[in-house]
């Protein structure tokens, strides 16, 4: 081991605060610094005591000097890189199990503004998250790194095999399906005009040329404003729907063939019902099980169960979702309403833009187009109920985080709950069943709130009896108007 010193301009409590619960983000230049940048090469290097890393990243203007100085590291560790170059995070994952490496790195912030970056991290094909992160943040900060002289590999010919792995798990689909890919200008767009080609689509690609200052709207494909263009170029060309494209490619969202914003959550109900549907009844409990997490629809819920499967519903956040997936190596899916779903059927549970896009062209190209008679996407998700919500609210946090959830669980605490993240309480009334979820979030001080119910009427009451148990405390300007 070399004892280092800390670098001379790098703030510590600035460079600990970009160690969050799934990932390391923040501000380009400050903290995330190239000599950040090479110290935490070095932390990682020593933290998983590994021999060989593969390393991507994606276009942001901070990523050369960032990805140049952490692999500098990596080496002066004694690691061997196996640099993928610019690639979605999708195929990162992918590396992590076609490659000799002992985990995997990728270096962006997703759909963070341009002035972000970040480090998504892997211990063999497993996402590092929670606590694993600070520990590697005590490794970091203590400055004893092991020493050595590794070497740089530049992987040839990667998205290619990335691309025939994707394709020999799908197939392709039975007929051209017709679809608009919307990527926000961000890393995935030219992946995904590759293998839209591939898979033979009748596609048509907007904002798939790369710009890292995403000049027209942030590539978020959760958030409805995003997908507005995208449902006026499906209405357009008279498309089958749309694909939206998050920041690094491991999210997806959809518009049907009116170009209405379709919830991840009735997304991940379809792939669900679809995989369920060849689960035998027989099968193990596990085996029948899909997770999901706790912003989802109870929609969500009773389609799993009326497909036969069993729901399990956890914690947000996508690298707890693939850990709950190392843990249930049978369970064949999970999802989140952030749009990340991960297959663990025919793939090895990791989330991947590219991947669920093949998935679902595969699943609508098994029957004939609408033009041909066969289902529009809006009629296959009628079967999936929609209930009356709030958007996602995000709440200022003003007070300690433990305090707030605290007094959130007591004031509740007569209600059947769930606290497996935040709190989530389940609620009923004469003709009406419902729950409103409180759970501060991960990487900003606020706290997320969401409620839904089976009818109009539940939906209010759920409103008033939230401002009644906290209304006096907490802010809910942003929850009246969600």
């Amino acid at each position: 081991m070399e004892s280092v010193e800390w670098p001379l301009g790098l703030d510590r409590k600035k460079a600990a605060a970009a160690f969050k619960a799934y990932d390391i983000r923040g501000i380009a230049g400050d903290p995330l610094t190239p000599d950040f940048a090479y110290r935490l090469g070095q932390a990682l290097a020593t933290f998983l005591d590994c021999n060989a890393l593969a390393v991507a990243r994606d276009i942001r203007e901070s990523g050369p000097a960032l990805h140049a100085a952490f692999v500098n590291g990596l080496m002066s560790s004694g690691v061997t890189v196996h640099d993928l170059g610019i690639m979605p995070t999708g195929a990162l994952y992918h590396a992590t199990v076609a490659l000799p490496v002992d985990g995997g790195v990728v270096i962006t912030a997703s759909h963070n503004p341009p002035e972000y970056n970040g480090f998504k991290m892997c211990r063999g094909s497993a996402a590092m998250a929670g606590q694993e992160l600070q520990d590697l943040l005590a490794v970091f900060e203590s400055g004893q790194f092991k020493t050595g002289e590794g070497e740089h590999i530049h992987v040839e010919n990667f998205q290619e095999d990335y691309i025939d792995a994707i394709v020999a798990s799908t197939g392709k689909p039975s007929r051209p399906v017709k679809v608009v890919v919307d990527s926000g200008n961000a890393v995935p767009g030219p992946f995904m005009k590759t293998i839209l080609k591939v898979l033979g689509a009748d596609s048509t690609c907007i904002l798939c040329e790369w710009d890292n200052t995403f000049p027209v709207h942030p590539p978020d494909p959760t958030r409805p404003a995003n997908m507005e263009l995208l449902g006026q170029i499906v209405r357009e060309v008279g498309a089958e729907f749309g694909i939206g494209v998050d920041g690094d490619g491991d999210r997806m969202g959809m518009v049907d063939e009116n170009g209405t914003f379709i919830h991840p959550d009735k997304l991940l109900a379809l792939f669900a019902s679809d995989i369920l549907s060849r689960v035998p009844e027989t099968a193990s409990k596990e085996a029948r099980t899909v997770f999901y997490d706790v912003k989802c629809s109870i929609a969500l819920e009773q389609t799993i169960r009326s497909a036969g499967g069993i729901p399990n519903m956890m914690r947000t956040g996508h690298s707890f979702q693939k850990l709950a997936l190392k843990n249930s190596p049978e369970t064949p899916l999970a999802g989140e309403m952030s749009g990340h779903f991960f297959f663990n059927d025919k793939w090895p549970g990791f989330d991947d833009t590219l991947y669920c896009t093949a998935r679902m062209l595969e699943l609508v190209g098994r029957d004939p187009s609408p033009s041909n008679g066969g289902p529009s996407f809006s009629e296959r998700l009628s079967i999936i109920p929609t209930y009356p919500s709030t958007g996602e609210a995000k709440v200022p946090l003003t007070g300690e985080r433990e305090d707030t959830m605290s007094f959130v669980e007591q004031v509740f605490s007569e209600y059947e709950m769930s606290t497996v993240d935040g709190v989530r309480i389940s609620l009923s009334g004469d003709n009406w069943d419902g729950w409103f979820l409180c759970r501060p979030s991960n990487t900003e001080p606020i706290l997320v709130m969401r409620a839904e119910a089976t009818n109009e009427e539940g939906l209010a009451n759920i409103r008033q009896l939230v401002h009644e148990k906290i209304g006096a405390k907490i802010d809910l300007t942003m929850f009246d108007e969600s």
